[in-house]
């Protein structure tokens, strides 16, 4: 039996992060974007995902998304072991049934954003 691939990654202002990766997971799960409870996924880890979807979110400079990000290297690092930790623990929830591509990109700070800060209005890159 052909295993269900799962993608993972957030998408602006999507708060789930879970893409169908193969046939077999587009004729499981047909819509768009999965709703992690329909993965079987624990209520806690449900909880986990919404919150980190959102932190995510925070990650973009929603006035002009091309300027750098606010993050700063260490809030960079916190997202990025908090999607580690979280694919594991998805990981080991689904089981064997499932592959779960971890395609969620892992953040970096900006080298512009000292000098966005400095002048937001007129930096350009």
């Amino acid at each position: 039996m052909e295993r269900y691939q799962i993608r993972f990654f957030y998408d602006w202002g999507c708060g789930w992060p879970f893409w169908s990766g193969n046939d077999a997971a587009t004729v499981k799960f047909p819509e768009y974007c999965i709703d992690p409870k329909k993965l079987g996924l624990s209520e806690k880890t449900c909880e986990r995902i919404d919150a980190l979807g959102v932190w995510h979110d925070t990650a973009l400079n929603w006035n002009y998304p091309p300027d750098p990000s606010p993050w700063r290297q260490e809030e960079c690092d916190r997202f990025n072991a908090a999607v580690d930790d979280l694919v594991e623990t998805i990981r080991a929830e689904l089981g064997e049934e499932y592959e779960l591509l971890d395609q969620q990109s892992r953040f970096q700070e900006d080298p512009d954003l000292d000098r966005y800060l400095a002048d937001p209005q007129n930096f350009r890159r």
